[in-house]
């Protein structure tokens, strides 16, 4: 019977001091997770008639490039292996239909052609 309470308290002392350990301030564990960098892709919108041309906005956000009827304009740092929304705003604050492109690494892969408004 001794042999069994030593035993028991041997367990009830490891756990207390596993307690006091695991909840101190200076105790930490940190578990680290191997992540890859963000792909960041290339996107050209195109315009191809005279009503084409505004602020480009890629998934809602404003790009800061113009778009003139019938040119183009190359945005950066567009995410990659996604469904990207591109829409044009006009100078009078008209926006227009949205395209959806599913972006890719790669020269010439994402292109974006607005043949009307």
């Amino acid at each position: 019977m001794r042999r069994g309470r030593g035993r028991l308290m041997l367990l009830v002392v490891l756990a207390i001091a596993l307690a006091i350990v695991t909840t101190s301030c200076s105790f930490r564990i940190i578990f680290s997770i191997p992540t890859t960098p963000a792909v960041k892709c290339s996107l050209e919108v195109v315009s191809q008639a005279f009503s084409v041309g505004g602020y480009i906005y890629v998934n809602g956000n404003y790009t800061g490039e113009f778009l003139k009827a019938f040119g183009s304009k190359t945005i950066y740092n567009v995410p990659c292996y996604q469904n990207v929304a591109v829409y044009i705003i006009d100078p009078y604050g008209y926006p227009s239909h949205t395209e959806y492109v599913y972006t890719r690494p790669g020269a010439g892969e994402n292109i974006v052609y607005f043949y009307w408004w």
